[in-house]
């Protein structure tokens, strides 16, 4: 960088000593002109106004004052009235002249300045932000330029893209300012941090970026740094306010061209608000992970229009009988292309977008058609229907159930609603209001994923929860892990204790099963028990087996 700017500052000297030169030889051409065509009394001394113009347009007022004066001394003591008679001026005459060229050197001049200052303002307001006065994206891209075709080695920048997640909240707890003073401050942050060197600039609203000179230290150590000098509180009005910070960071990776190395932060910096991580650092996999994911969102609306969605089925069992007690309902995208996709693929994508409610109403409205077609031929099962976090806190969805339930003419005891601890402790006033109503209809509720939460016991006893279930990843484990032993023992007896049944899921091993029965766990659901399956096969399933299941047959 330093080299293109000494560069440009010789080829700038280089322009001035020659626009001198010029400017110097058009006085020296006038006053030959003016002497050749017989003194000053000749319109010709108008010449001189030419070059004035220029000096102050090319050097500003100073310039034009400069020539003005070296113009009216070339045609004043020296240069006669008429050279034929060898008249010569009177002073007042060449002063005044003088005078006049100084003016029409300095207005010139004025108006060069001004506009030159106007060119200036301008390109500084398209490098840097109004508000903060911090270089923007477009600077970004320049300091970005020299390193274009270079690669993230030792001494090349490591790129940081950082955002306020939380800005909506800070901005409707202190005002619209609030962003501004945080990201002010986040120069002092990065150089109090980062000492070898780094630059800040404000992409956004609430997004920021730091490239950092890595100085021989390790990228990941640096963007550590960094991480915790953002971790610290900010100050807002004298008070100490706390800014949920997310970064993504780009290092040893091809710099094709600026944008790209934004592109590659930005990236990673999706990633890392979508898995509610710290930092997360760029790798081309996360590119196709996320052409991949809006792909499949661009395709899901579709696909839940053409029917491609549909439901197959789980059964679950009571332990103590072996009796089919109901089925979990487990949405499947069977993709015309791509052949059957698993809900693990494309649910986790639909929850961050709006089309988690379409596919929470199909689920239910399927599920629910379902048992109505089952009861007419006679077969009494129970069906459970995931409940995303949004549905739950979706406006008007109690309504949607029980309109559900009345345009199918189902009870209510008929449907389970498995809701993840996540999604109770989300908003619980509006949760409970929710659940309420409709365990007042009578339809079950369970926990689902029950001991991955964090406030368990906090609401078990605000709810009205019918039923538990106990995760997977701790029932995969039994009987030979102690700490999983422990916690499916202390599951059960809690439940137990306060009226609820339990139920394993993930049953995939006879000593698991044999344990949970012995351990008093109530139902149980898994690979070990049958797999899910279509609506059909699972009537065939059910009849082949006679309504129980095969192990305690």
């Amino acid at each position: 960088m330093s080299r293109v700017l000494e560069l440009l500052d010789r080829r700038r000297r280089a322009i001035c000593r020659l626009s001198v030169l010029l400017l110097a030889l058009m006085v020296a051409g006038v006053y030959v002109l003016v002497y050749m065509t017989g003194g000053i009394k000749f319109v010709y001394s108008h010449s001189m106004y030419i070059p004035i113009l220029l000096s102050g347009l090319v050097f500003g007022f100073k310039g034009g004052i400069l020539v003005g004066l070296l113009g009216g001394f070339v045609l004043g003591p020296f240069m006669p009235i008429d050279v034929g008679t060898g008249e010569m001026q009177q002073t007042a005459n060449w002063l005044y002249r003088t005078g006049f060229f100084v003016l029409i050197g300095f207005l010139s001049g004025v108006a060069s300045d001004a506009a030159r200052s106007y060119i200036e303002r301008i390109k500084w307001v398209s490098r840097h932000d109004l508000g903060t006065r911090l270089p923007n994206r477009n600077a970004l891209l320049d300091s970005l330029q020299p390193f274009a075709k270079g690669r993230g080695k030792r001494g090349q920048p490591v790129l940081v893209v950082i955002i306020i997640e939380n800005e909506l909240e800070l901005r409707s707890s202190f005002g619209e300012t609030v962003i501004s003073e945080i990201i002010q401050q986040a120069p002092q942050r990065v150089e109090g941090a980062l000492p070898c060197g780094a630059s800040t600039y404000r992409l956004g609203s609430s997004q920021i970026a730091v490239l950092i000179d890595q100085c021989g230290e390790d990228a990941e150590a640096l963007v550590g740094k960094l991480v915790d000098a953002f971790q610290m509180p900010f100050l807002f009005d004298g008070i100490q306010i706390h800014a949920d910070i997310r970064m993504g960071y780009v290092f040893d990776q091809p710099m094709r061209a600026p944008e790209s190395s934004v592109q590659m932060a930005e990236v990673a910096l999706a990633v890392a608000l979508e898995k509610a991580q710290d930092k997360v650092a760029y790798s081309p996999a996360l590119v196709s992970a996320k052409q991949e994911n809006l792909a499949i969102l661009g395709e899901l609306k579709e696909a839940i229009g053409q029917g491609q969605l549909m439901l197959h089925y789980q059964p679950k069992i009571d332990l103590g009988s072996g009796k089919v007690l109901g089925v979990e309902a487990l949405m499947r995208w069977m993709h015309p292309e791509k052949g059957i996709i698993l809900p693990g693929n494309f649910i986790p994508r639909a929850e961050h977008s709006t089309l988690i409610n379409l596919i929470g109403e199909l689920a239910l409205d399927k599920a629910m058609a379902q048992a109505v077609q089952w009861q007419e031929s006679s077969i009494e099962v129970s069906v459970a229907v995931n409940i995303s976090p949004r549905n739950l806190l979706q406006p008007g969805f109690a309504d949607l159930i029980l309109r559900l339930l009345g345009h199918h003419r189902l009870k209510g005891d008929v449907i389970e609603l498995e809701v993840t601890e996540t999604a109770l402790m989300t908003d619980m006033e509006h949760t409970i209001h929710e659940l309420a109503r409709l365990a007042g209809s009578r339809l079950i509720i369970s926990i689902d994923d029950f001991g991955t939460g964090y406030s368990s016991l906090q609401y078990l006893h605000l709810l009205p929860i019918s039923l538990i279930k106990i995760d997977q990843s701790f029932v995969r484990r039994l009987p030979h892990d102690m700490g999983a032993v422990h916690i499916v023992e202390a599951a059960v007896s809690l439940a137990h204790k306060m009226g609820m049944k339990v139920i394993a899921e993930g049953v995939e091993t006879a000593e698991a099963y044999d344990f949970l029965r012995n351990a008093g766990c109530d139902m149980a659901q898994g690979y070990l028990i049958a797999r899910p399956m279509q609506a059909d096969d699972f009537v065939k399933w059910l009849s082949r087996n006679g309504g129980y299941h095969q192990r305690l047959q």
